[in-house]
């Protein structure tokens, strides 16, 4: 399983990536989807809540 780092780490280099086809563009877009899900699972909410909600305030 990979840490939140690593997770964080592949979003980038899957937001920097330049799709030189349709089907490579579609398969970009799913890869984001997909990692920025799995980071939201492993986040507890809960944990940065006053973070959260200082962030709404700005």
């Amino acid at each position: 399983m990979k840490t939140v780092r690593e997770l964080f780490s592949e979003l980038d280099d899957w937001k920097a990536y330049k799709p030189s086809s349709t089907m490579s563009s579609i398969a970009k877009s799913n890869h984001i989807i997909r990692l920025k899900q799995e980071i939201k699972n492993r986040i507890d909410v809960e944990e940065y809540k006053d973070y959260i909600l200082l962030k709404e305030e700005r």
